[in-house]
């Protein structure tokens, strides 16, 4: 008797559980009635990912562009400290100028430093590191270092890189012809190694 109303009643008690847990679960499982804590928080912590995502994206971009815009005046001008070049504080300047003709500025800068120690073998307050000019009569001076940079950008702009020479080696065919076995040349690269890399 005692077992018979056991299984008498396990049937719809069991039953009543069921439908009351599930009238319960259904209003919090559904989204359009309320939308429950777990979903809320799952909701926010996506848009914040998404928002944080984007930061170093943009951090890197901003690092890229830094450093195509201003990691060659600065690397220059610690070149030419270093070297104690009177021209010290004209990498901005070298930069802009190199820019505006198509120009490697490193280049300009290793001729600089093959002809005349970057400026520290000329005459005085001549403004010509690159021996620009130099004839028979004597030596192509500048009254500033803007305009002798910006003659040399130039000059070597129109009379050798728009002939295809714009290579140490091509260059020394006109500029230095006479160099005994590429020294030249080689001079050149080599600073422009030194440029390029940041080890001098």
């Amino acid at each position: 008797m005692n077992s018979f109303l056991k299984v008498v009643l396990w049937f719809p008690i069991t039953l009543l559980t069921l439908i009351l847990t599930f009238s319960l679960y259904l209003p919090l499982a559904n989204p359009h009635n309320q939308s429950g804590l777990v979903r809320q928080q799952i909701d926010d912590s996506k848009s914040k990912s998404l928002s944080f995502a984007l930061i170093p994206k943009i951090a890197i971009e901003i690092k890229t562009s830094l450093a195509k815009e201003d990691a060659r005046p600065l690397l220059i001008d610690k070149y030419l400290s270093h070297y104690s070049s009177p021209m010290a504080g004209m990498g901005d300047y070298i930069v802009k100028v190199s820019d505006r003709f198509n120009l490697d500025p490193y280049l300009v800068v290793a001729i600089a430093q093959q002809e005349s120690n970057l400026g520290k073998l000329m005459p005085p307050n001549c403004h010509n590191a690159w021996g620009w000019g130099i004839h028979s009569a004597g030596t192509l001076c500048f009254d500033s270092w803007n305009e002798g940079i910006n003659t040399f950008i130039s000059g070597l702009s129109e009379k050798y890189l728009a002939y295809g020479l714009n290579t140490p080696e091509a260059i020394m065919t006109k500029y230095n012809p006479t160099s005994p076995g590429g020294a030249w040349a080689k001079g050149v690269n080599q600073f422009l190694t030194e440029l390029q890399t940041g080890s001098w």
